[in-house]
């Protein structure tokens, strides 16, 4: 960490407020291409993601993948015959990776000459920022403040009570967990602690889980949760929630159930962090979904710049990463332009991914789908949950759906394909090695032609 004390000039090209992907991202860019920056950070570097958010929630994953391949060990003929979880020990390796990978984003920026200090700050004008009692001069501010769990009114939380962040700095395994909310979060958490031996019960008050997804994702994810014993309570509304006590309403029949965990989570999404009190007297624009922005990350005030969760436009980090190098480019003289052909990942078991357009948002679209069961691969590794599935329209794939073992790598070629507009049939008649999981995507597109090697014919 630099403190501002130490350097005689304060005065900067450009100011990040926020360390997280999109912020350390921005700030490096710019000092890449010979801007003078410094980033401001009011907790630890690399925000939510890098420490109560994606590096730690991946970390702790992979020991449930772990136990679901002790399960299944019998399958080559391995035995295992006794195991346990080491909650513990599992908190470790988590800790671990997430400061290993807190220095790693301090070494980046000190290597790139950013100025990295800890504080809170407040925007004084489009020019000025206060930090620690002193005041700084900028050419130029990023907002890179990204977003907080939702936590509803009459919800209060405590010890039991609890949001991703303190749940992800939990050190023991609780023995039961009610989950709020049927969305990326919650379904992540329900895949962690349900191979961990921890009884999970997921309530969502719409009419299935990750109801904003292509309608036959949540179909087949219901299904695997439920065959791993995970409770699904769909269609049912949150009354109240105390210490260790959810009451709920069953949206079809009116009754009412009280359900009783350990820990109650409450996951029903997040929202922008956006300051009104700071944001008001310097006249920027923004509404409930966060700080509005063009397709250069440039707010109503010229030399303003937000970036990540704080847009509203997506709560992915990867998302936020992009926006971070449009701006600072933006800020440097480029000409680039945000474009949102994005892929979103869910990391259950097995794993969701997707990107385009869903089934019933595209009219005469032609339709492919490839079960991983009938994948080599898959069968050989055991992982034969899940499909591939993909949108055509015009000979264009336009969206891509995936539920299975490594479908958040394979969805990468789905978004190039979509976001340079390659032909279908160029992707399909592109050899893909064997056997390999992008197999499933090649298959997929030969379904939608009807030449699907692999599968039976279509009925009529």
């Amino acid at each position: 960490m630099i403190t501002i004390s130490e350097n005689n000039n304060t005065s900067y090209n450009t100011i990040v407020i926020g360390s997280g992907p999109a912020g350390y991202t921005c700030a490096i860019r710019l000092a890449q291409l010979g801007a003078k920056v410094a980033c401001l950070e009011k907790e630890f570097a690399g925000g939510v993601c890098t420490n109560w958010g994606c590096i730690p929630t991946k970390a702790m994953i992979t020991a449930a993948k772990t136990v679901d391949m002790l399960k299944k060990a019998k399958r080559f003929g391995i035995t295992v015959n006794d195991y346990s979880v080491d909650f513990a020990g599992l908190a470790k390796h988590r800790n671990l990776v997430v400061s290993t990978s807190r220095r790693g984003i301090e070494g980046l920026l000190k290597a790139n000459n950013v100025e990295f200090v800890n504080g809170e700050a407040k925007i004084l004008s489009s020019t000025e920022i206060k930090i620690n009692e002193q005041v700084l001069k900028t050419e130029n501010i990023v907002i890179a403040t990204g977003s907080s769990p939702i936590v509803p009114g009459f919800i209060s939380l405590s010890e039991n009570v609890i949001t991703s962040k303190q749940l992800l700095q939990m050190d023991s395994l609780p023995e039961s967990i009610i989950i709020v909310g049927g969305g990326v979060i919650g379904l992540e958490f329900a895949t962690l602690f349900s191979h961990l031996g921890t009884e999970v019960t997921v309530v969502e008050m719409l009419d299935t889980v990750l109801n904003n997804f292509d309608r036959d994702i949540p179909a087949e994810l219901e299904k695997q949760f439920t065959r791993k014993g995970v409770k699904l309570l769909t269609k049912h509304k949150v009354l109240s929630v105390e210490d260790q006590k959810v009451k709920v309403q069953n949206l079809e029949n009116n009754e009412e159930l009280e359900l009783t965990a350990e820990k109650i989570l409450i996951a029903i999404g997040r929202k922008p962090n956006v300051i009104p009190e700071m944001l008001d007297p310097i006249g920027l624009k923004y509404d409930r979904t966060g700080i509005t922005v063009d397709d250069s990350m440039r707010t109503n005030i010229p030399n303003i710049y937000a970036i990540g969760d704080i847009t509203g436009k997506s709560i992915l980090a990867h998302v936020g990463i992009a926006q971070g190098v449009v701006a600072a480019e933006a800020i440097m003289g480029k000409t680039t332009k945000m474009e949102y052909t994005v892929p979103g990942c869910i990391y259950t078991l097995p794993e969701v991914a997707t990107v385009g357009l869903k089934e019933d948002e595209v009219e005469n679209a032609l339709i492919g789908r490839f079960p991983l069961i009938v994948n080599g691969r898959a069968r050989g590794e055991v992982h034969t949950e899940g499909f591939v599935k993909v949108v055509i329209k015009d000979d264009l794939i336009v969206g891509a759906h995936m539920v299975g073992h490594n479908t958040t790598e394979l969805i990468s070629e789905a978004a190039v394909a979509i976001k340079n507009r390659i032909p279908a049939k160029d992707v399909m008649n592109t050899i893909h090695p064997h056997p390999t999981y992008s197999e499933c995507f090649k298959g997929a597109i030969e379904d939608a032609y009807g030449e699907a090697i692999d599968l039976a014919p279509k009925k009529e």
